[in-house]
């Protein structure tokens, strides 16, 4: 045997304690929330294989901390293990940041309130500062890895596949969903790839900030809970019984959001005793059991009764006290939807494994009070009535029924025992002992006799079918009773208002209320939970969904009845314009055909009414008719006729000099293209990625932001006094009220630079300072203006396009491919062709190739012009 070498070992512990990029980010939030900060910001890019980046606003790290501070083992938590009985820190292990950088290139840059500007720390692997330059960030720490599981291929080759990379964007956007909900002061922001994900502001209390995680319409059907039992609380806020379990629930524990201590743990049994008594209190348990309800709950414990250090990522703990925290969780949940009908150990009188038997004695009503706050040591919370064990079974039944319409129709009544032991015969005293059990034997159970009513003594049959009764009539035909007709089908026509009605012959649908769309888009989904709902039942469900509705969705449904009453109103007016001129036709013709009968002469309406009259009574529909002729204003441009005519004669040009599209291939989305006798092979997308790079060099402005703390220009910070020359030489804007100037120049503005000079009474005593800079790319600072100082001396660059910084030219690079990205993949002849004029007009002739040095054509064949040529061809093929 041998000792393994240093590098392997961290290696190995290394990927134990950073296992998947959801690790990454949980290490890195928990140790910003250590630090008192109010804002997170998560950053990922290509998923964080590519770049995870944490910025937060809290206290920083301290000068004297920095050598140390990715060194493992190394914490300002705790200094001791007996720290851990009084641990109120998310971490402690100090082990974070040293399994980082092993895995990964780590950049981390941190400010102080004691400091005067930030300053950012590469580290290597071993967890040691090897370079540090100042920054512009403000207070607070920002840490960035790149090239996440940069030595372990099989690990990043697990991400290989799309579907698991989004699996775990998602995973960590509800990480930070749970830190949202149990902080509610705390704003995050996650974004992936430049574009936000998901983000949520600071709020007052978690009631808030449930609602921006779970949506209002979850909120509304949730209850706050809060339960005190010896040294266990219990708060946080649960689905209201009987809720629609479709927008109280899901298929996944996702959001179940379960926390020890505000720390987010997975607990198998508070998860399994949260959905056993949830799937209790619905309808359909059958729909319901496969799902898990939306709530939060925040068990708080003292630390010294948690074990907290038992895996890596610290989701799992270890309760003292389990049975107690169990009990306490079922006595809240019991409160507040009743017994569970599916738990066996209350049918058979046992206890769960894990809790201690609760002694509940036989004929007791257990009903939750109605208030929001549920405390244990409430005498009004558990009504107990005394055993009556003298009372025959017969009386006991009516005392209960007795009991139960006496309390409101609101709450939530199980009897514990009396109910739940009606299935199995009680047996008498006489005929067996304390210890002795009924047997049901296998006929019995396979007739049906197995289990009987206490009360009636008649058998309990498992499913009773209800056949309606027939019976003979005078005729002797068997017919259904005509009074006896499902409650659940209309068999008459309501007497109300139709849905139509006629305006002038025409049938024109009436406005639909607000209350009427929410109840088409309802009353499917009530008859899917309970489909033998009555008419009536179905309406008073939906009438219960309009009342508990949020502010947004009855404000939607409002607009669509508001959208559809005007279409009604433009069809009256429309009808009535119409009826308007067919009474005045109508009054014409009955005219004519009086003075025609007068006449006794049957004569042809004149020429002129003719038209008037085939327009008001043809018989062909309007569809059949010839359309109006309409004027419709088109809008016209000078400049959009000369690129029109530009176009013209490029086209013109090229075919007479040779270049002609022939066809495009629809397996690669490349053109066919004839040059002369040659024919090349076209790609459009290579020419838009260099159009669009050279319109970006050209014409694209970096956005800036305003430091915090202004970087102040030297002579020793540029580089030289003459590099601080140019800058003076550069245009300027004209002074403020308060004397600054502010440079104007484009080079400057364009690459994301402002820059202020406060003028003094001598050359010493002038002060320039950046005052704002881009934060699109990542390390940009001094470095590139310096860069664009250079460039204008050595160069004389007059043009934003030459000023351009590398880091500025690799981002606007990046830009044009996404952009070019964008296109669609398959482009027309006429997108071709003007793809082709740009690129003659803007391009130069020698490059002709894209931002990646790949030609736009590619030579495939000579086309012969004899026959002599093309056996000359052949041959050589051949």
């Amino acid at each position: 045997m041998k000792a393994l070498p240093a590098e392997t070992v961290r290696l190995l512990c290394s990927s134990q304690v950073i296992t998947s990029v959801l690790n990454v980010v949980k290490e890195l939030v928990e140790n910003s929330l250590d630090a008192g900060s109010s804002s997170l910001e998560v950053k990922l890019e290509n998923y964080g294989l590519d770049r995870i980046e944490v910025r937060d606003n809290g206290s920083g790290i301290k000068a004297t901390d920095v050598p140390v501070m990715a060194v493992k083992h190394y914490t300002s938590k705790i200094s001791c293990h007996e720290d851990l009985e009084r641990l109120e820190t998310y971490g402690f292990r100090g082990e974070a940041l040293a399994s980082l950088c092993a895995i990964s290139e780590v950049v981390i840059t941190t400010r102080t309130a004691d400091d005067e500007f930030s300053i950012q720390y590469s580290v290597d692997h071993n967890g040691q500062i090897v370079s540090q330059k100042p920054s512009h960030l403000g207070e607070g720490t920002t840490v960035c890895a790149a090239n996440l599981f940069k030595n372990l291929p099989v690990r990043r080759q697990y991400y290989s596949n799309t579907k698991k990379c989004k699996e775990e964007l998602k995973r960590v956007q509800n990480l930070l969903m749970a830190y949202a909900v149990v902080k509610p002061e705390l704003r995050i922001t996650l974004s992936h790839n430049k574009a936000v994900v998901w983000q949520k502001s600071r709020v007052s209390d978690h009631r808030t900030a449930l609602m921006a995680v779970l949506g209002a319409a979850s909120v509304a059907n949730m209850l706050p809970v809060h339960l005190m039992f010896a040294q266990i609380g219990i708060d946080g806020f649960f689905p209201k019984p009987g809720s629609d379990f479709n927008s109280t629930s899901s298929s996944t524990p996702d959001k179940t959001f379960i926390f020890v201590n505000s720390r987010p743990v997975h607990h198998k049994e508070i998860l399994k005793l949260i959905k056993q008594y949830y799937t209790s209190a619905q309808s359909n348990k059958e729909s319901a059991n496969r799902r898990y309800p939306f709530l939060m709950m925040n068990i708080t414990i003292p630390a010294s009764t948690v074990d907290v250090n038992l895996t890596p990522d610290k989701t799992e703990v270890m309760l003292q006290n389990k049975e107690g925290v169990l009990l306490a969780v079922e006595t809240m949940l019991i409160s507040l939807y009743g017994y569970s009908i599916d738990n066996d150990d209350l049918k058979t009188g046992g206890s769960r494994p894990g809790v201690s038997s609760v002694d509940v004695p036989e004929h007791t009503n257990v009903v939750p009070t109605p208030t929001t706050d549920v405390r244990l040591d409430e005498p009004e919370l558990l009504e107990i009535s005394p055993t009556n064990a003298d009372k025959q079974d017969g009386e006991s039944s009516s005392d209960f029924d007795s009991i139960n319409s006496s309390l409101p129709a609101d709450d939530v009544v199980m009897n514990s025992t009396a109910d739940l032991n009606c299935n199995s015969p009680k047996p008498s005293k006489s005929d067996s002992g304390p210890g002795q059990e009924s047997i049901v034997s296998a006929e019995s159970w396979s007739t049906g006799k197995a289990f009987s009513n206490q009360v009636t003594g008649e058998c309990l049959e498992p499913v009773k079918l209800h056949v309606p009764k027939a019976h003979e009539d005078l005729g002797g035909s068997t017919r259904s009773s005509p009074s006896k007709r499902p409650s659940n089908v209309i068999m008459e026509k309501m007497a109300k208002l139709t849905a139509y009605e006629l305006i002038s012959n025409r049938s024109v649908r009436q406005p639909s209320s607000a209350f009427s769309l929410f109840e088409q888009d309802t009353r499917s989904q009530v008859l899917q939970v309970n489909p033998r709902a009555s008419p009536q039942d179905v309406t008073t469900a939906v009438k219960e969904r309009w009342e508990s509705l949020g502010e947004e969705d009855r404000k939607k449904y409002e607009s669509k009845a508001e959208k559809s009453l005007n279409a009604y109103n433009l069809q009256r007016k429309r009808a009535a314009e119409g009826g308007g001129q067919c009474g005045e036709g109508k009054k014409q013709m009955s005219a004519e055909s009086s003075l025609n009968k007068a006449q006794g002469v049957k004569r042809k309406a004149p020429l002129a009414n003719q038209q008037a009259l085939d327009k008001l009574f043809s018989s062909q529909p309007s569809s059949k008719r010839s359309p109006a002729k309409l004027s419709k204003p088109l809008p016209f441009s000078i400049a959009t006729l000369k690129q029109s005519l530009n176009l013209l004669s490029y086209q013109n040009r090229s075919s007479a000099q040779g270049l002609r599209l022939v066809n495009r291939l629809a397996s690669h989305g490349a053109w066919v293209v004839l040059c002369g006798k040659k024919l090349m092979l076209l790609n459009p997308f290579r020419v838009e990625e260099a159009l669009l790079f050279k319109r970006l060099l050209e014409n694209n402005i970096l956005p800036t932001v305003r430091l915090q703390t202004p970087v102040q220009l030297t002579d020793g910070v540029l580089g030289g006094p003459e590099y601080m020359e140019v800058l003076l030489n550069m245009e300027k804007d004209s002074a403020c009220f308060n004397g600054d100037i502010y440079f104007t120049d484009p080079r400057l503005v364009a690459n994301g630079f402002e820059i202020k000079m406060i003028p003094g009474s001598l050359s010493s005593e002038r002060h320039v300072e950046v005052t704002g800079m881009a934060d699109c790319m990542p390390f940009f600072g001094i470095g590139d203006l310096r860069e664009i100082l250079q460039v204008i001396k050595v160069r004389d660059a007059k043009t934003v396009e030459q000023c351009r910084p590398l880091k500025v030219s690799n981002y606007l690079e990046s830009e044009a491919v996404r952009l070019a990205r964008q296109l669609p993949l398959n482009l027309t002849r006429a997108d071709v062709t003007n793809t082709l004029c740009r690129m003659k007009q803007e391009l130069e002739e020698e490059s002709q190739a894209c931002i990646h040095r790949r030609p736009f054509f590619h030579d495939l064949v000579t086309v012969p012009e004899t026959e002599q040529d093309a056996l000359q061809i052949m041959s050589n093929s051949c």
